[in-house]
């Protein structure tokens, strides 16, 4: 993608509309939202600088971008669930949100004491 990047929005409401618009521009192009193309639309260099800005303000920004991640990580959640998606998904799924596969449990060992019975 060549060009400028988009500036920053300076207020939550510009910050909430890049965002809105970021999603229904994917939803329109039949595309799947990511963390990486929200942070560009809004303004940042990647996801970590989005991530870094949330830490530093806090508050209602924080919370936006996070309710705005949020989006992103259901609309891939949703993407598991249609079978030409769902390998794609569940990868992103793992390597970006931190879901992973259950990790069975064995069982320690086990003592039976019984109470009661003379041997």
């Amino acid at each position: 993608m060549e060009g400028k990047r988009p500036r920053r929005p300076k207020s939550l409401r510009a910050m909430k509309e890049a965002a809105e618009t970021y999603l229904q521009d994917c939803d329109k192009a039949q595309r799947f939202p990511t963390v990486t193309g929200l942070a560009l639309a809004l303004g940042f260099s990647g996801r970590e600088e989005m991530d870094r800005f949330a830490r530093q303000e806090g508050g209602q920004t924080a919370a936006l971008l996070e309710r705005a991640c949020s989006q992103v990580e259901e609309e891939t959640l949703q993407a598991v669930y249609r079978r030409d998606t769902s390998s794609g998904a569940r990868f992103i799924l793992q390597s970006s949100f931190g879901y992973g596969e259950k990790a069975s449990h064995e069982p320690g060992p086990i003592t039976v004491r019984v109470e009661g019975e003379e041997g």
